[in-house]
C-alpha cells in the first residue's frame, strides 16, 4: 500500500501465516517479539481503534509491568520508524489507543475477505466458474497457520476466527466443485483436507458425497465410519443429522446417476460424471447438540427404570404416523434419590437413536435463587440448534415457536433436569413426533401427566442388593466382599439413598486405612436424636447424617469456605467468586475447593467452575446459620457482590467503551478479576449471567440497595443477548433498590433501562416509564440520562408514526448532547435526527446529520454506528436521485456492518437494502438481488418474518422500488 506521498515505499502486511511485513516487494525484518505482537494486534483489528489496554494485553498478558504503557508507546515508535511511517498516516494515534489505516490490497486478511464476498456473488448469479476461480485465488493467499509462531493468549481468538474463515472457504470451494460436477477432481484434495482436519463434518460431508457420486461407495462408508469413530473418541458425540442421512442415502444404494454438471456460461459442460448415486450436494451443518453431562462410571440399579424408559423410545423415522405424539416420561422422586444420575445414564445409552442432537437444561427448580424460566432455556436450546444468538426473538412465545420449527421433523432427545412444575416444563415440548423429553422433579408433575400424556416413572431409594452393588463399585468387589457385613450396615445407615452412600463409600475408597466397619462405627456413634432419625421415613435425615460425618472431617480452612459457600446467590460459581466470598486469594481458594471437590462436597463444571447439588447447598446454608454471626454473614455478601459489581462493571467498560454509566468507579474488591480483551468480557459477562441476575435479586432481597443499583448499571449486555425479559425483571427488582436509597438518578437509571426493554417488545408500559425517567432526570440536572430518556421517547413516538413529538424528543437529545463527553450521544442524536428526516422525505436535512453522526462514530471508533449512519446518508441521496452517491455510502456503510458485534439487522441488512435499491438504479440487477437475498436471510435469522417476508416479495418480483429501504434501528 503507498502509505504516503508517490516514491514513499509501497508497504504490504501479511497475517495469512506467519506475521510479514514488505516494503516495495522486498521483506522488512521485524526484531522483538513484543513488536510483533503489537503489529498483529493492530493489523487483525485494521481500520479500526484498538484500545491501549487490549495491546497490552496482547503484548504482555495477563501481568502487564507498571512500565506497559510506556513499553507500548515506545514499540509504536520503533514500528513507525522500521516502517517509514513519520508522518504517521499509517499508524495512527488516538485518544485511547492506535489505529492503523490499511487499504484492502496492502492486507492480506481483507483481500481474503474481499475475494471470499466476490465469489459468493458469483456463485448467487449461478455463475459457479467464476466463484470457484475467486474463491481458489482467496484461499492462496494462506501460506500456513494465522500469525504462526506468535505466542499470545489475546492473539489466539482473532487467529482462531481466520482459521474458521479459511475452513469455511475450503467448504465453500469444495462444494461448488461438486455443484457443476467436479467430484473426481476433487475427491484426492478432500482427502488431504480431512486429513488436516479430521474432525470437521462440512469437509467429511463433501469427501463422502464425491466418493459416493465416483461409484466408490465402500470407501465412502468408510470415511463415515472413520469420522463416528473419531467424534466418539474424542468429543463424545455422534455425526449431525446432515452426516447420518448421507450415511442412509448411501446405504440405501439408489441406482439413479448422479445429477449433471451445470453448464457453463458458454453452454458446455465441465466434465461427463460417472454413473452413481443420487445425492444432494454436500452442505455443511452444524454439529447436532450433544449436552448431556458425563456420566458417572460405577452406576448400579434401577433396571426396571432403565427398561421402562427403553419401552417409550419413539420409533425410528421410517415407522412414525400421522397419529404419533411427543414422547414424554417424568422421572419423580426426593432429593438425593438419584433422578438426575439414571436420567443422564439412560440418555448417554440412548443418545445414539436420536441423530440429531441432545439438548440438555438444569431448570435448577429446587436450589439457590430463582429457577430457570422457560425463555432462558429456550434462547440456550435455540442457540444450541444452529440458531446465531442475535436472531433469537424477543419472548416466550415467540422463542417457542420457533424451537418447534426447529425440531419439526427430528429425532432429538430433550432432558429437563430439576423442574419444580408443569408450567415450567410445557414451553420447552416439541410439537411434532420423533423427540422425546425426559424430565426430573421432585414434584409428581401431576400436570403433565393429565394434559400431556405424559408416562410418570417414581424413582424410590436403593433396594439392598443394588446399594451393596453401589458400595462394592466405589471400594472394589474383594473389598467389599471382605466386608459383606459392614457394607451391609452402610447401606441401613444411609437409608439406601445413592447421594449419601456415594460419599461415605467414597471416603473408604480414598483412605484404605479406614475399613467400611470404621465408617459405620463414627455414622453410628452421631448425637442419638440425629441417628434415631435416619431411621425413620425421612431419607434427608441419613443425608445429614452423612455430610456431617464428611464435614468433620475437614480442615478449618476447608470448613470455613464450605460453609460461605451457601451464601452464594447464584446457581454455581468461579474459583474467583468464592475467593471473594471467603476473603480469601484465588490461588488459596483454588486449593480448598479441589479438596471439597474430592471429597464430593461439591462438583467440578468446567474449569474452574463448581456447582453444589441442592442438598448439599442447603446443608452449607444451614451449618452457617448455626456456626457464622449475622455480621460474617453479611460481610461474605458485601465480599461476593462488590466482586460481581466491579467485574461486572470492568467487562461493561470493554464491551462498550464510549456507553456513559452512572455509576462510574465501583469499589474495587482485594482480587479484581481483569478481563484481557472484548472478547474475553463479553465471555465472561454471558457466563456469569445466571450468577448476576441472582446477585442482584439477592442484593435486592437483603436491602444491599448500592449493589443492586449497581449492578443493573451494568446489564447492557442483556441487551446484546436479546434477553429483554431478564432486563425487565432486573429492573424492576433494582427499582425497589433504587427508590429505598432516595436518590432520584438511580430511580431514573433504572426506569431508563426496564422503559427500553419495554419499548422494544413493543408494549404500552415503556413510555410512562420514560417519561418518568426523562422528569427525575430534568429535576438532577444529570445530563447524561436526560439524553438517553429523550432519546428513547423519540424512538418510541417514531414507531408510533408521532413524527412530530419524535422530532422534538431528538432536537432536545440533540442540544443535550452538544459538547458532552466524548461525542457519543450527540453522534446518536445525529443519527436519530438523520433516520426521522428521511422518513419525511427531507433528504438533504438527512444527508446532513447523518453525515455528522458518522464523523462523531468514526471519531470514537464506533464502527457499528458509523454503518447506521452512513446508510441513512444513502437513503438521503437516494431520496434526491443521486444513486452513484447513494451507492458509495451504501457500499461503506455494508463493509462496516459486516464487522459489527451487534444485531445484524441493525448494522447490516438495512445498509444492504439500501445498496440493493442503489444497485437496481443503476443496471446491476443481479448484485441487488444477491444483497436482497443476504438481508432477507438475516432477518429470517433474526425471526422478524414481516421484514423478510418483504424484501422475498421484492425478491420474487424482481423489482426494487426506490427508496423502499427500513429505516434503520438505533
Amino acid at each position: 500500500m503507498t502509505v504516503s506521498e508517490e516514491g514513499v515505499a509501497r508497504v504490504e502486511f501479511q497475517v495469512l501465516g506467519p506475521l510479514q511485513v514488505r516494503a516495495d516487494g522486498n521483506r522488512v525484518p521485524l526484531p522483538g517479539a513484543r513488536r510483533q505482537r503489537l503489529l498483529a494486534g493492530l493489523l487483525t483489528a485494521p481500520n479500526s481503534l484498538v484500545p491501549m489496554g487490549r495491546l497490552i494485553g496482547t503484548v504482555f498478558g495477563d501481568e502487564p509491568p507498571d512500565t506497559a504503557v510506556k513499553q507500548v508507546q515506545n514499540s509504536v515508535s520503533a514500528l513507525r520508524e522500521r516502517l517509514h511511517d513519520s508522518q504517521r498516516r499509517l499508524i495512527v494515534t488516538e485518544e485511547s489507543g492506535y489505529r492503523i489505516c490499511v487499504r484492502e490490497n496492502a492486507l492480506d486478511s481483507l483481500q481474503f475477505t474481499k475475494r471470499l464476498a466476490d465469489s459468493r456473488r458469483h456463485a448467487a448469479e449461478d455463475d459457479f466458474d467464476q466463484a470457484i476461480s475467486m474463491i481458489g485465488s482467496a484461499l492462496s493467499l494462506w501460506r500456513g497457520p494465522a500469525l504462526d509462531g506468535l505466542v499470545s493468549e489475546a492473539l489466539s481468538g482473532p487467529a482462531a476466527r481466520l482459521e474458521e474463515q479459511r475452513l469455511g472457504a475450503l467448504e465453500l470451494s469444495a462444494r461448488w466443485r461438486l455443484e457443476v460436477g467436479q467430484h473426481q477432481e476433487v475427491v484426492d484434495e478432500l482427502g488431504d483436507l480431512v486429513s488436516s482436519y479430521p474432525l470437521c463434518e462440512g469437509l467429511h460431508a463433501q469427501l463422502i458425497t464425491a466418493l459416493a457420486r465416483c461409484g466408490r461407495r465402500a470407501e465412502a462408508l468408510h470415511a463415515f465410519h472413520r469420522l463416528s469413530t473419531s467424534l466418539v473418541q474424542e468429543l463424545g458425540v455422534g455425526p449431525g443429522a446432515g452426516l447420518q442421512r448421507l450415511h442412509e442415502e448411501i446405504l440405501a444404494g439408489h441406482s439413479q446417476p448422479s445429477r449433471p454438471p451445470r453448464p457453463r456460461r458458454d453452454g458446455t459442460r465441465p466434465g461427463t460424471p460417472l454413473p452413481a448415486p443420487r445425492l444432494p450436494s454436500a452442505i455443511p451443518v452444524p454439529p447436532a447438540p450433544r449436552q448431556l453431562p458425563h456420566a458417572i462410571r460405577d452406576f448400579t440399579g434401577r433396571t426396571d427404570h432403565l427398561t421402562a424408559l427403553d419401552a417409550l423410545l419413539p420409533p425410528g423415522r421410517e415407522e412414525l404416523g400421522s397419529g404419533q405424539a411427543v414422547v414424554i416420561s417424568a422421572l419423580d422422586g426426593s432429593g438425593g434419590v438419584g433422578k438426575t444420575t439414571l436420567a443422564v445414564h439412560w440418555a448417554h445409552r440412548v443418545q445414539h437413536r436420536f441423530p440429531d442432537g441432545t439438548l440438555h437444561t438444569d431448570l435448577r427448580g429446587y436450589g439457590p435463587g430463582r429457577p430457570a424460566t422457560s425463555a432462558e432455556v429456550l434462547d440456550d436450546f435455540l442457540v444450541a440448534l444452529g440458531v446465531p444468538p442475535a436472531a433469537v426473538p424477543a419472548g416466550t412465545g415467540a422463542r417457542s415457536g420457533l424451537y418447534r420449527t426447529m425440531a419439526a421433523g427430528r429425532r432429538i432427545l430433550i432432558v429437563l433436569d430439576n423442574a419444580n412444575s408443569a408450567e415450567q416444563v410445557r414451553a420447552l415440548l416439541p410439537g411434532t413426533p420423533g423427540c422425546m423429553v425426559l424430565v426430573t422433579s421432585r414434584d409428581s408433575l401431576s400436570g403433565l401427566v393429565v394434559t400431556e400424556a405424559a408416562h410418570r416413572l417414581t424413582v424410590d431409594v436403593l433396594s439392598n442388593s443394588e446399594a451393596t452393588s453401589l458400595v462394592a463399585g466405589i471400594i472394589g468387589p474383594h473389598r467389599a466382599a471382605a466386608e459383606s457385613v459392614a457394607v451391609d450396615d452402610l447401606g441401613g445407615l444411609c437409608a439406601q439413598l445413592p447421594l449419601a452412600l456415594r460419599i461415605a463409600a467414597g471416603r473408604a475408597a480414598a483412605y484404605p486405612c479406614i475399613t467400611v466397619a470404621d465408617i459405620v462405627a463414627e455414622l453410628s456413634d452421631e448425637d442419638s436424636a440425629l441417628d434415631a432419625l435416619s431411621r425413620n421415613q425421612d431419607p434427608r435425615a441419613a443425608v445429614r447424617t452423612v455430610f456431617a460425618w464428611s464435614y468433620d472431617q475437614l480442615t478449618p480452612p476447608q470448613a470455613h469456605l464450605f460453609r460461605h459457600l451457601g451464601l452464594h446467590p447464584g446457581p454455581d460459581l468461579s474459583t474467583a467468586a468464592a475467593a471473594a466470598l471467603a476473603h480469601l486469594p484465588p490461588r488459596e481458594a483454588r486449593t480448598l475447593l479441589g479438596a471439597l471437590a474430592d471429597a464430593h462436597l461439591i462438583e467440578p463444571v468446567a474449569h474452574d467452575r463448581y456447582r453444589f447439588h441442592d442438598l448439599l447447598r442447603a446443608y452449607a446454608a444451614e451449618l452457617t446459620h448455626h456456626s457464622d454471626t449475622e455480621q460474617d454473614h453479611q460481610r461474605a455478601r458485601e465480599a461476593v457482590l462488590t466482586w460481581y459489581t466491579h467485574t461486572a462493571h470492568t467487562a461493561d467498560r470493554q464491551v462498550y467503551p464510549t456507553c456513559t454509566r452512572l455509576t462510574t468507579n465501583p469499589i474495587a474488591p482485594p482480587h479484581p478479576h481483569p478481563h484481557a480483551d472484548r472478547d474475553r468480557a463479553w465471555e465472561w459477562l454471558t457466563t456469569e449471567r445466571a450468577n448476576l441476575v441472582a446477585a442482584l435479586h439477592h442484593a435486592v432481597d437483603h436491602r444491599l440497595d448500592h449493589h443492586a443499583v449497581q449492578l443493573i448499571d451494568a446489564f447492557g449486555f442483556l441487551v446484546l443477548t436479546g434477553a429483554w425479559e431478564d432486563r425487565i425483571t432486573t429492573a424492576t427488582a433494582a427499582l425497589q433498590a433504587a427508590r429505598r436509597t432516595g436518590t432520584p438518578d438511580h430511580e431514573a437509571n433504572v426506569l431508563l433501562a426496564r422503559g427500553e426493554a419495554l419499548a422494544h417488545l413493543r408494549r404500552p408500559e415503556a413510555e410512562p416509564d420514560l417519561t418518568r425517567a426523562a422528569e427525575l432526570a430534568q429535576d438532577t440536572g444529570n445530563i447524561h440520562l436526560q439524553i438517553a430518556a429523550r432519546t428513547e421517547l423519540g424512538q418510541v413516538t417514531r414507531r408510533q408514526n408521532r413524527l412530530t413529538e419524535a422530532l422534538r424528543h431528538f432536537e432536545d437529545a440533540l442540544a443535550l448532547s452538544r459538547g458532552f463527553g466524548p461525542g457519543r450521544w450527540e453522534a446518536v442524536a445525529e443519527g436519530n435526527l438523520a433516520d426521522l428526516h428521511a422518513d419525511l422525505g427531507n433528504n438533504h436535512q438527512a444527508i446532513k446529520h447523518g453525515i455528522r453522526s458518522a464523523g462523531l462514530r468514526r471519531a470514537i471508533g464506533d464502527t457499528d454506528g458509523e454503518a447506521c449512519a452512513l446508510a441513512t446518508v444513502a437513503r438521503g441521496w437516494q431520496g434526491t436521485g443521486d444513486h452513484h452517491t447513494a451507492l458509495t455510502h451504501a457500499r461503506r456503510a455494508v463493509e462496516l456492518g459486516r464487522t459489527s458485534i451487534g444485531s445484524h439487522d441493525e448494522t447490516l441488512a438495512s445498509p444492504l437494502t439500501i445498496l440493493a435499491t442503489a444497485l437496481h438504479h443503476l443496471g446491476h440487477a443481479n448484485e441487488a438481488l444477491a444483497c436482497l437475498r443476504e438481508a432477507a436471510q438475516i432477518y429470517t435469522d433474526k425471526g422478524l418474518d414481516a421484514d423478510a417476508n418483504a424484501l422475498h416479495q421484492r425478491i420474487r418480483t424482481a423489482t426494487v422500488p426506490p427508496n423502499s429501504s427500513l429505516p434503520t434501528p438505533r
